[in-house]
């Protein structure tokens, strides 16, 4: 996982924060030896405590470079190290040496995870047993011995606050990342459960859509051009007892006949266009919207950049929300001009219908839940689209819609698709 800019800032504190204790420490121990305890060990020591607070400096080149886990890995070898060192040679500052070797375990958990963070807390533990072992149980150096108390006491008075500090600001920080991340995973589910309810909604639109579609069809069909087949059919068998009888008549009526024929024809054509239109299948998008438009008593100028061939579900998606939004420009917006974008970007394609009408309060209209705009919605939002409308009172309307390309293999045919 990247690690946030704040994250960088807070680990780069940490490290400024313990490396100014480490070089403060250094000081002191020489100012120590150069005025009250004379041991030729503190020296040493000194010189220790001094190359730890480089060490920790050099942990800030990599996080230069974002590398959060070599910076980490750099200040806790400096913090272990040193705890060992200090609490073997001045067996006095083993609590202090101890509240070290915790460190890289607290920063551990906001930094590392699985096995990386088993190793850090493993490390600590054994680090820290070390400390308190040869902190109580031997001075070899004799350091404790030839420190005057009061100087000790002051020493572990200083440093004690300081170093307590920073395992309560690693605490508290990864508290409250945590909070914030447990929030922003309470806020995800919200944002699930509200998209999951929509699509619930909108799956039950759509159904009842299609229910209302395929009962249309089935009136259309039956009111439509199935009882002018059937007339056709009465006729043509008057017209066969009329071929001896009076075949003028019956030229007469076979003439009549293919005039209703066509009458059908048309009448199952135009059925089938609000189905899926034949040229969108054959042709595609481009084609499709222009054979549409002409449709439409509305000056309507096109900008169409082909956009290749695609599923059925995406053109069909496209094509039909076009049509709704150019079919609530001719209805609904009074507009003197609409101008029609189609073209593909981004792994996506997008259309746009603008018009020049009396436009709408969108809000309002988003709140009733009904209409063109939930049918465009719910089209795009089932091809994985989105669906986007500017209006405001006076001021025209502008849709414009995307789809998303699927990355499979494209099959131009028609779904079952109703308007």
């Amino acid at each position: 996982m990247t690690p946030s800019p704040e994250q960088i800032a807070r680990l780069r504190v940490l490290i400024l924060v313990d490396m100014t204790v480490a070089l403060t420490a250094a000081f002191l121990m020489f100012l120590s030896w150069l005025l009250w305890v004379d041991s030729p060990v503190l020296p040493a020591v000194t010189v220790a405590v001094a190359v730890t607070g480089g060490v920790m400096a050099r942990a800030l080149w990599p996080l230069r470079h974002g590398d959060v886990p070599q910076a980490v890995l750099w200040w806790a070898a400096a913090n272990w190290g040193i705890a060992i060192v200090a609490a073997a040679t001045a067996t006095f500052a083993w609590p202090l040496m101890l509240l070290t070797a915790l460190l890289p375990a607290v920063l551990a958990t906001a930094t590392a995870s699985g096995r990386t963070l088993v190793w850090y807390v493993a490390g600590s533990v054994a680090v820290s047993t070390a400390v308190v072992l040869v902190g109580v149980l031997q001075d070899a150096t004799g350091l404790a011995a030839d420190t005057p108390r009061a100087l000790q006491h002051g020493l572990l008075a200083l440093f004690t606050p300081a170093l307590a500090a920073m395992v309560g600001l690693i605490v508290l920080q990864n508290s409250l990342r945590l909070q914030a991340a447990l929030a922003g995973a309470l806020r995800a589910q919200e944002e699930l459960a509200e998209q999951a309810e929509q699509l619930r909604r909108s799956r039950a639109r759509l159904v009842a859509a299609t229910d209302r579609e395929r009962r249309r069809i089935e009136r259309d069909l039956h009111d439509g051009a199935q009882q002018r087949l059937i007339s056709i059919g009465i006729g043509l068998a008057g017209a066969t007892s009329l071929c001896r009888s009076d075949p003028e008549a019956a030229a007469t009526a076979l003439t009549d006949l293919r005039r209703q024929l066509h009458l059908a024809h048309d009448e199952v054509r135009s059925l089938a266009q609000g189905v899926y239109p034949p040229v969108l299948s054959e042709h595609g998008l481009v084609e499709a919207i222009r054979s549409a438009v002409d449709r439409y008593p509305l000056p309507i100028t096109l900008d169409l950049h082909d956009p290749g061939r695609h599923s059925s579900d995406l053109e069909a998606a496209v094509y039909f929300c076009c049509m709704e939004a150019v079919q609530n420009a001719a209805k609904h917006s009074r507009a003197g001009r609409v101008r029609v974008s189609v073209g593909a970007d981004d792994g996506s394609v997008w259309f746009t219908v603008q018009d020049d009408g009396v436009g709408f309060d969108v809000g309002a209209h988003r709140q009733q839940g009904s209409g063109g705009m939930v049918n465009m919605q719910d089209r795009l939002g089932a091809s994985g689209g989105t669906l986007s409308v500017r209006s405001a009172p006076g001021r025209g309307t502008t849709v414009h819609g995307t789809v998303p390309v699927a990355q499979v293999a494209v099959d131009p045919r028609p779904a079952a698709v109703g308007r």
